[in-house]
């Protein structure tokens, strides 16, 4: 298939001001791939019928300079499609700015996200699927569904579903802070839990375990390692959450 590109330059404000613009057509697009370097991403997913898809922005950098001219506003994002790929890029950092991107799109398309330097990432109302590698900052995924993959070096993660797809694996991962994931309760899922310090294990399933699990629903900080593997609701697709230093909570959502 012949690659169509898109290239588009986004308007920016200086802080606390909003530049927007309409995103491309969307209908042939199966996932969107948002990069930024330094600077939070809210990405929010809206019914396919319910409006406009649209990307905005807001820049800062130590000057809090406004950029109101077209010249002076090219390259600090793109937009580019790539066959049935949207990537959304924020530019590499000069000096200290940092670029938040605020995005609108299709609740059933599926996101990657990679913030490169540091930053938080919120996501909303997405159904497609969810994949985030994040090196500083918190990862935070509400009313989501199907699966989502996240990898983060330092930063909470926190992922609520609505719903989940059955055969697709849920991995929720970081070194430095807690995990929560909030599932529907009636989930089955295979479960592998991971604090390697000062953590506990705090679930509202049960899960069924041939030993033991350490600090079980007891909130006080275990010294040594928590490795587990359990069951809830009889097992299933694999749940994998993971920290080096924090605790994990499993939480049911009727």
């Amino acid at each position: 298939m012949k690659k169509n590109i898109i290239a588009i330059s986004l308007l920016l404000i200086c802080t606390g001001l909003f530049a927007q613009m309409e995103l491309p057509d969307l209908n042939q697009v199966t996932k969107i791939v948002v990069m930024n370097y330094w600077g939070d991403q809210h990405i929010q997913g809206v019914e396919p019928g319910a409006g406009k898809f649209t990307l905005a922005a807001n820049f800062t950098d130590t000057k809090s300079r406004r950029l109101d001219s077209r010249a002076e506003l090219e390259g600090y994002v793109t937009v580019r499609r790539y066959d049935e790929v949207l990537y959304i890029t924020a530019r590499k950092p000069v000096g200290f700015e940092s670029i938040d991107l605020f995005i609108q799109i299709p609740q059933d398309i599926a996101v990657s996200s990679e913030l490169f330097i540091g930053g938080n990432i919120y996501m909303q109302n997405l159904k497609g699927g969810i994949e985030v590698n994040s090196l500083n900052g918190s990862v935070r995924l509400e009313n989501i569904g199907n699966y989502a993959l996240v990898s983060a070096a330092n930063g909470e993660v926190y992922a609520q579903f609505e719903e989940v797809d059955r055969s697709k694996a849920i991995s929720l991962i970081t070194l430095n802070g807690g995990v929560t994931v909030n599932l529907p309760e009636s989930a089955a899922r295979d479960v592998r839990l991971i604090s390697r310090k000062n953590g506990y294990i705090n679930s509202d399933f049960s899960l069924q375990s041939e030993v033991p699990i350490k600090n079980l629903n007891s909130k006080v900080y275990s010294k040594d390692p928590i490795v587990h593997s359990a069951k809830i609701n009889g097992g299933g697709s694999l749940l994998f959450l993971s920290t080096q230093n924090g605790p994990i909570s499993l939480k049911t959502w009727n």
